[in-house]
């Protein structure tokens, strides 16, 4: 616990320290209106705290500085982007003290986390605000029907709305559709087919279906889990509902996690033994990207990877060992089986939010808070130069344009209707994150592929320990302890 508050206090100081000097307006403090009633902003400030990094981060600012010279002398916004994790840890300091920023882009799978999070008197969110009254007194119309029903619900506690979508981003199973040509193979539709088609790969002397560390194989498990029928935290009512292991933090009552007491855990983990150990279409042991290399260099049939990597792909066509042309499946593919009774077609996603938090470094600026929402407003209707970046737009009017349309690739990952976030519970994200280890723990449990594969039993033995730490994850996130 030590180690952990050092940790939340030494990221504090680095995101704090970045809006030691920013925000303000000249306003006068309080809202200036003109003879229809409309906001009128002068020299309004706003600090934006976002987690985008690497090469995303230069489409994001691109945006920021149209923004900021299309509404000169009106707002400007003061961008600062902090590793994730830096802002999550840091997040209960800031509010603390209050250092936050006047708007936050974070992950969609730490909105309720946050959200959910109630002050000690007043029964609302003790870190972000509530949105539907900013929207009104600051213009700004955004409809239900304008977002993905299941992304825009989760954004949604105690019946007020925490968050707004930017982005949604996902897996794809990306097919290296010149090599198909090459070995005579169709297009695969379902899971069994890609088995062949990868065997068929790896017998020519190519790479089948690599399962890398990190994001590919944290994807991997969350479409198995979700297409095995898995659901991340089990309420009573539900088929595995355990009273006795019930736990509750005084508002709100949960059962233990969801994701390790029924099979789809178990069979997504058996889905990958399958694939390492009995048809042998991935190695073992694949390091983060490992697979990307092969790929690039149009020696791999398939690859698991992210929307984000879209553009990565597109520029390797033609700078490998062997050009290529390429596709995209849903990554939901890979469990679409006669077999599997339980297949939904759900689409595990992620996404980039836009929140409001309290206690910002400036004081409570109602100018500020409708000035942020007419940047968020302005920033989803520009979203499409956003989702060249390889995201899917969250604002269905973006979607709709012909330069959206004319986006290479991003209909492959599937159909937005099946698009599904993490679900709206607080302890969701702290219950289900260290179910992703199971499929690290099939991946790496032999050298080779033709070492021992993990039995069933050794797999409902770390199930079982991943279990009490989403337990124990739960516990901390209701006590604080």
């Amino acid at each position: 616990m030590k180690k952990k508050l050092l940790l939340g206090l030494a990221a504090f100081t680095l995101v704090s320290t970045a809006l030691a000097s920013c925000g303000g307006n000249d306003n006068g403090g309080g809202l200036v209106t003109d003879d229809d009633g409309n906001i009128v902003y002068k020299n309004v400030e706003i600090t934006f705290t976002h987690v985008i990094t690497g090469t995303d981060s230069s489409y994001l600012t691109n945006l920021i500085n149209e923004f900021n010279e299309e509404y000169e002398g009106q707002i400007e916004v003061v961008a600062n982007s902090v590793a994730p994790n830096d802002l999550y840890t840091s997040l209960p300091n800031l509010t603390s003290f209050r250092r936050n920023a006047d708007v936050m882009l974070i992950h969609a799978d730490h909105v309720l986390q946050f959200a959910g999070q109630e002050g000690r008197t007043t029964g609302e969110s003790a870190y972000f605000r509530e949105l539907e009254d900013i929207m009104e007194g600051a213009k700004v119309t955004l409809e239900a029907e304008d977002f993905p029903p299941q992304i825009w619900e989760n954004m949604r506690f105690n019946d007020h709305q925490y968050g707004i979508p930017f982005d949604l981003h996902m897996a794809g199973l990306y097919v290296n559709t010149t090599l198909l040509d090459e070995l005579e193979l169709e297009m695969p539709t379902n899971r069994e087919e890609v088995i062949e088609c990868a065997k068929v790969a790896v017998e020519a002397g190519y790479t089948g279906l690599p399962i890398a560390t990190g994001y590919p194989d944290t994807y991997y498990y969350q479409n198995g889990f979700y297409n095995y029928g898995g659901h991340e935290i089990v309420v009573e009512g539900d088929e595995y509902f355990d009273e006795s292991q019930t736990l509750s933090d005084g508002r709100v009552v949960v059962a233990q996690p969801g994701v390790y007491v029924n099979d789809a855990s178990k069979k997504t983990a058996q889905s990958l033994r399958e694939l390492i150990y009995e048809e042998q279409v991935s190695e073992p042991r694949i390091v983060t990207d490992g697979g990307l290399q092969d790929f690039y260099d149009g020696k791999a049939l398939f690859n698991l990877d992210g929307i984000w990597l879209l553009n990565d792909f597109i520029n390797h066509q033609t700078t490998g060992e062997k050009h290529y042309e390429f596709d995209v499946l849903p990554a939901s593919t890979l469990f679409e089986s006669t077999a599997n009774k339980d297949y939904t077609g759900d689409i595990a996603t992620n996404g980039h939010i836009f929140v409001l938090p309290k206690n910002t470094h400036d004081g409570e600026d109602e100018t500020r808070q409708h000035a942020s929402m007419e940047f968020i407003k302005w920033m989803l209707e520009h979203s499409t130069d956003w989702a060249k970046s390889g995201k899917i737009a969250a604002y269905a009017p973006a979607r709709e344009t012909d330069e959206y349309k004319a986006i290479p690739h991003l209909s492959g990952f599937g159909d937005i209707e099946n698009f599904r976030c993490i679900e709206p519970n607080k302890y969701s994200y702290v219950a289900f994150s260290p179910s992703w280890q199971i499929t690290t723990y099939v991946k790496d449990f032999s050298n080779s592929m033709n070492g021992p594969a993990p039995t069933d039993a050794q797999i409902d033995a770390k199930l079982a320990e991943l279990y009490d730490d989403g337990l124990d994850q739960v516990k901390m996130d209701m006590t604080g302890i």
